[in-house]
């Protein structure tokens, strides 16, 4: 944030200048101290610069609703949706999903790079946050037949794409706990950025040498128990319910009947169809499920939102806070995750 944009935003918390934007009389999640503060959000430029009282060139009053961040499905294969990219990214965003975190390793298999900036290009300007994971694995093992072979040395270009966040789901394990040196330059490559895994049904050895190689993330998990041996080992687990896979009821019924808050645990759909998408929702289904199966609705909204956003390093995302970007769902009921209003930078 430059100096002079700081200065507006600042003078705006402080009360002595009006916001352009302020949503007033909101019961606001707070994803950090797991309260509903009651207050008003003034907005900036599509930036949050404060929580309290204020008032604004526009005021909309939401009379007591509740007011959330916007959802963040943490690995999803857009190729999956049967839609173009932008469709989907359209239809999800209605039922509040305002971040998306995309591996695009089918296209690639099918068109290598091309592949990756057809995604690219067709995600630029839609209204949402669309970020994109450099696949690791084309082809997926070294027997598949495919129309593509991606190198670490293909992957170069693309570390200066603000959008491409890091190393999609390393699904050939055996290449990274034998050391293999063309799996290893990969994740080389992404020291330092996220990278996501594809682990499941790994023996206790070869799950911490996976570990061991930086791998951060798992969607794999299909029981809670497989899950916490993920978890005891560092990794993060991305909960799936999609059209192809759904663990949500295993993992989540795991969690709370062990009483766990959910620290450590992520939203992500993986594969779904738009018919499914239209028809229960997309990450809010996930949130209202979970909180069905009986977990608090703040820590299944944090499990949507903070928990992914601190995952893949996503700072200005995934809270309803001074400094973060103003992706906000307006609720008018809690546990039935009822989407009023979708705000993407305080637009709507």
């Amino acid at each position: 944030m430059n100096l002079e944009k700081y200065q507006q935003y600042s003078r705006i918390a402080r009360g002595l200048e009006k916001a352009d934007l302020v949503l007033k009389d909101a019961r606001i999640v707070n994803v950090f101290t797991e309260e509903i503060i009651r207050g008003d959000i003034a907005i900036q430029d599509g930036i949050i610069a404060g929580i309290g009282s204020f008032h604004g060139k526009e005021e909309r009053d939401l009379a007591g609703r509740y007011v959330c961040p916007g959802f963040i499905d943490s690995h999803l294969h857009l190729e999956s949706t049967l839609v173009t990219p932008a469709e989907l990214v359209t239809a999800a965003s209605r039922h509040g999903t305002t971040t998306f975190i995309v591996d695009p390793h089918e296209s690639a298999n099918v068109s290598g790079l091309a592949g990756i900036d057809y995604i690219l290009d067709q995600t630029e300007d839609v209204k949402a946050n669309v970020y994109v994971m450099m696949p690791s694995c084309v082809p997926a093992t070294a027997i598949d037949d495919n129309g593509c072979t991606l190198t670490a040395e293909d992957m170069v270009p693309y570390l200066h794409n603000s959008r491409i966040l890091g190393l999609g789901e390393v699904m050939d394990s055996i290449s990274v706990v034998q050391g293999e040196k063309s799996m290893h330059d990969k994740l080389e490559l992404f020291e330092g950025r996220i990278r996501d895994g594809h682990a499941p049904f790994l023996e206790e050895g070869d799950l911490q040498a996976y570990a061991m190689a930086g791998i951060a993330t798992d969607h794999e998990c299909s029981f809670f128990d497989y899950a916490m041996r993920e978890r005891r080992n560092g990794l993060t687990i991305l909960v799936r319910e999609g059209s192809a896979a759904r663990n949500l009821e295993a993992l989540v019924g795991g969690l709370v009947q062990r009483h766990m808050n959910g620290d450590g645990f992520c939203f992500c759909t993986d594969d779904k169809h738009i018919e499914d998408i239209q028809r229960e929702g997309h990450i809010d289904h996930n949130v209202r499920k979970a909180i069905r199966l009986g977990m608090n609705p703040v820590s299944a909204i944090k499990m949507a939102t903070i928990n992914a956003a601190n995952c893949y390093g996503l700072k200005d995302k995934g809270a309803v806070a001074p400094g973060r970007q103003a992706d906000l769902l307006v609720l008018s009921d809690l546990v039935s995750v009822t989407i009023e209003d979708v705000y993407f930078k305080g637009n709507w």
